[in-house]
């Protein structure tokens, strides 16, 4: 499974939105969600493909799209 399409599924549950409203050019900022949400965005996508993500508010503000997110998350991938 890509990681863009589990982030995609974790944003689209956290936020109770449809995965069709989000895609890689999705921009995070236009996403309703707080931090909760984003914290369980990320937890979701950590269970879901057994990583951990380090990640902080400061690098989380310097991604502009879902897409960029995916690409973030991929370098945890081992």
């Amino acid at each position: 499974m890509a990681v863009s399409d589990e982030l995609i599924r974790s944003i689209a549950r956290v936020t109770r939105c449809s995965e069709r409203d989000i895609t890689a050019e999705t921009r995070l900022a236009d996403i309703k969600a707080d931090s909760l949400h984003w914290l369980q965005i990320i937890v979701g996508v950590e269970n879901a493909l057994g990583i951990e993500v380090d990640i902080d508010k400061e690098r989380m503000s310097q991604l502009g799209t879902v897409g960029d997110f995916a690409r973030y998350i991929e370098r945890f991938i081992k």
